[in-house]
């Protein structure tokens, strides 16, 4: 098991009040909400941030990981595609899983999701998107109509015909024990 602290290939995101990414600190501030109803808003800012600065050119895949992810081994990125992770092919999830982690006050918190479900990576287990997948998600602003992110990220995809694929057993390179 490796400690994502001696490698050198992360980011840490927070929101803030200015954009920023500190190399040293692996550390960086986007301007959105970081709450769990933010979600959306981070994740496309977060990847927008990241395919328009040139520090990071040198990759071609980012993997999407939660904080209380456990990472065991990294993945060979030949055997990657535009966007996988655990997929979940049901046209159907859990309709409240939101509810109760939004902050005080949210209209998340009050109801459930009526939008479509579509096969998508689940977010908590952790998901992967190449340069080409990210620069397709990032001209996207309804973020603010959405509150899970690993889904809202599957259907921008699938406009452009781009579907999740299963990582063999994600449990062997990372897991979540929440997930």
């Amino acid at each position: 098991m490796m400690n994502a602290l001696e490698y050198p290939h992360y980011v840490i995101v927070t929101g803030a009040e200015q954009e920023s990414y500190d190399p040293n600190t692996h550390l960086m501030e986007i301007m959105c909400n970081d709450s769990y109803e933010g979600l959306p808003e981070k994740a496309i800012k977060t990847y927008k941030y990241i395919y328009t600065h040139s520090s990071f050119d040198i990759y071609s895949h980012i993997c999407k990981l939660d904080d209380d992810v456990i990472i065991n081994k990294f993945i060979d990125p030949a055997t990657l595609s535009d966007y996988c992770g655990n997929v979940n092919n049901s046209y159907d999830g859990n309709r409240r899983w939101h509810i109760g982690r939004c902050t005080y006050g949210s209209k998340y918190n009050e109801m459930e999701y009526t939008g479509a479900y579509v096969p998508w990576c689940l977010g908590g287990n952790g998901y992967v998107l190449s340069r080409h997948a990210i620069e397709k998600v990032i001209v996207d602003e309804t973020y603010n109509d959405e509150i899970y992110e690993d889904l809202y990220i599957a259907k921008l995809l699938r406009v452009h015909n781009i579907l999740p694929r299963q990582i063999g057993n994600i449990r062997s390179f990372w897991y979540c024990r929440d997930h």
